[in-house]
């Protein structure tokens, strides 16, 4: 088990990065959840949209490794 370093959210609307408000300990915690329906508002003082939580717009940096979501390239 991989233990998790960081996992932030990209905004879908203004492309800024910051700390998700969901946590997981590791990286096995993370692969076999299932995030849907979760929304969390940007930071951004420009934006401050709602944005939804999921996989998708996530990244996770990890001791041995890490994920990224297709939205986040």
């Amino acid at each position: 088990m991989s233990q998790v370093k960081t996992l932030e959210i990209k905004c879908t609307n203004c492309d800024t990065w910051f700390q998700s408000p969901i946590f997981f300990g590791d990286l096995n915690s993370f692969d076999s959840s299932t995030l849907t329906g979760n929304r969390v508002q940007c930071p951004n003082p420009k934006c401050s949209k709602m944005v939804g939580c999921n996989k998708e717009n996530m990244r996770v940096r990890a001791v041995d490794g890490g994920f990224r979501g297709n939205e986040t390239f």
